[in-house]
């Protein structure tokens, strides 16, 4: 047997998934007019879900940590101005001996 995986073009698809979402019609009624498995659509439409879902987890996950980066970012620029001022003061204090 041939790899099968191939057997429908990344085009052919994803108008098929399209035909779906967009068409308002059953994954049956397309499947039939397609000439293909409705098992088959379905488990395309099921990848994309999955997909999606893990792309929004991500980027929830990655919203969290830019969030946690930017406040870092704050707290070190806080403490680099109470540095230059103490170093301010410091050499202030010095400079009057």
């Amino acid at each position: 047997m041939g790899n099968r995986a191939n057997r429908y073009s990344e085009e052919f698809k994803a108008d098929a998934k399209r035909m779906v979402k967009e068409g308002n019609r059953s994954v049956y009624s397309v499947a039939k007019d397609l000439g293909i498995n409705a098992q088959t659509l379905s488990n395309w439409l099921k990848e994309d879900e999955l997909q999606q879902d893990h792309d929004y987890i991500e980027i929830r996950k990655l919203k969290k940590e830019l969030v946690a980066e930017k406040r870092r970012t704050a707290e070190l620029e806080e403490a680099v101005q109470i540095l230059k001022k103490a170093s301010a003061l410091f050499l202030e204090s010095k400079n009057r001996e």
